[in-house]
């Protein structure tokens, strides 16, 4: 990493304590601490990352701390605009441009800083949690941008791409929100704008020689973002239309692969993020959480698309229906759904160190099952985290939006450290036995913690 780029995210990382500290002054009541909180959770993060002899810790330059500093500023910054500002359009933006900078300023060492940029998302979304009504959108339009950048060097297709359809939804959403203002209201001015957008890109893109079939995939999600919208209309159909996203799952992976479906999961994405803003889009609860749960199934997959090929699985380990794998599966579908009821038991106004633990265990269990039996229970929770919160979503449980970021921790960590704790698996099974002992007498201590803190609340 160059000197430039440290300086960078250094003055990313400054804005975001700025943000914060003005955030704490201006606001009394909850969340005044999340911003704070969130800004002292990215300086460890970055601590764990800091050098050491011969390099730093987990990649070579740096480039993973250096992606935790800089978006992690950005992303506090951007909260505190939108959330207490209410500059919804800019505190967007500032976030999303965390991928443009790691194009910039780390071109040779672009995984690591994507997945540092993904760290920080991880680390803003639990400690905000619904303070902010645009922050799943922009979460999930941020993790998708992020790695559909990264499975552009595996599928050899433009870096910028991705970017460049980024800035189209941000522009149509800025439109939209000046057209909301002449009181031109209603979810029609948004669609066109932002399938406008897309479709100038992808022509753009065709003009300039590109072979790829970018109007095919903005096609594919205009026609799913458009029955999705006719499904959401009544209240059984807008549960089953959750279909609908899949379909376009199946039929953009079949048109460009994992790189079509990363395309797919951005412009839903950002579909997602304009459309929850209900007061100029006049959608509905449900019309808008169907469009965000979407998002959340294909940015999921794409995640875990991009964790298979940064890890291939060798192949004593290749045949996923093992049973190491279907424990870690049922493990998080079932382990992570009690995690997301307790974190909600106290509300929005919950104390501070139930969101703390939440995330500790929503990271630290699917580590410490890949240190025990592999990559294979890596993939498998992965997906049983993914099945807990379209599950909720589709039986309508509230638990959904609780589910969403704890989901994603295991990938948005996953992808940078399971290859560091899968080694831990080649050790002989005492080391493994005594990790798995080190994990419970760990669930232990925590249950009699949370016992303990709940009888003094009460008392």
């Amino acid at each position: 990493m160059s000197a430039a780029a440290w300086a960078v995210g250094t003055l990313c990382f400054g804005a975001g304590l700025v943000a914060a500290l003005m955030a704490r002054a201006r606001v009394v009541a909850f969340p005044s601490f999340a911003l704070p909180l969130a800004w002292l959770l990215a300086l460890v993060a970055f601590g764990l990352t800091l050098p050491s002899d011969p390099a730093p810790y987990f990649q070579a330059g740096g480039a993973l701390g250096w992606g935790v500093l800089t978006a992690s500023g950005l992303w506090i910054a951007g909260a505190f605009v939108g959330s207490r500002l209410h500059y919804e359009w800019l505190g967007a933006l500032l976030p999303l441009s965390a991928p443009v900078l790691a194009l910039i300023f780390a071109p040779n060492d672009l995984l690591p800083a994507l997945w540092g940029i993904g760290i920080a998302t991880g680390i803003v979304w639990l400690p905000l949690g619904r303070a902010w009504s645009s922050l799943e959108g922009v979460a999930l339009s941020t993790l998708a941008l992020s790695w559909a950048t990264g499975l552009s060097l595996y599928a050899g297709t433009p870096r910028w791409f991705g970017v460049c359809l980024a800035g189209a939804g941000l522009a149509a959403f800025g439109l939209a929100t000046l057209l909301a203002r002449q009181a031109r209201k209603g979810w029609w001015y948004s669609h066109v704008l932002l399938f406008g957008g897309f479709t100038i890109t992808a022509v753009g893109y065709q003009l300039a020689g590109s072979k790829a079939p970018w109007l095919m995939l903005v096609l594919q999600t205009l026609i799913a973002a458009t029955l999705a919208r006719a499904l959401s209309g009544s209240e059984p159909w807008s549960r089953y239309a959750l279909l609908v996203w899949v379909g376009l799952l199946a039929s953009a992976f079949a048109t460009l692969r994992g790189y079509g479906l990363a395309v797919a999961a951005l412009m839903v994405a950002l579909y997602a993020l304009v459309m929850s803003h209900r007061e100029f889009t006049r959608t509905e609860a449900r019309e808008a959480a169907l469009y965000t749960v979407g998002a959340l199934l294909l940015t999921s997959v794409v995640g875990f698309r991009l964790f298979v090929l940064s890890y291939p699985l060798r192949t004593p380990r290749a045949d996923l229906y093992l049973y190491f794998t279907l424990l870690a599966f049922l493990i998080a579908l079932v382990g992570l759904g009690a995690l997301a009821h307790w974190w909600s038991l106290r509300g929005e106004r919950g104390p501070v160190w139930r969101t703390l633990l939440a995330g500790f265990w929503a990271t630290v269990a699917p580590l410490t099952l890949t240190a025990i039996f592999g990559e294979r229970a890596a993939a498998g929770w992965s997906v049983g985290a993914l099945s807990a919160s379209l599950s909720a979503y589709l039986y309508g449980n509230h638990l959904y939006q609780w589910l969403m970021p704890l989901s994603l921790l295991a990938l948005i960590v996953l992808l940078p450290l399971a290859g560091i704790a899968a080694t831990f698996a080649e050790q002989p099974r005492e080391v493994r036995i005594g990790i798995a002992a080190g994990l419970t007498v760990a669930l232990v201590l925590t249950a009699l913690l949370v016992a303990w803190l709940d009888r003094e609340r009460e008392s």
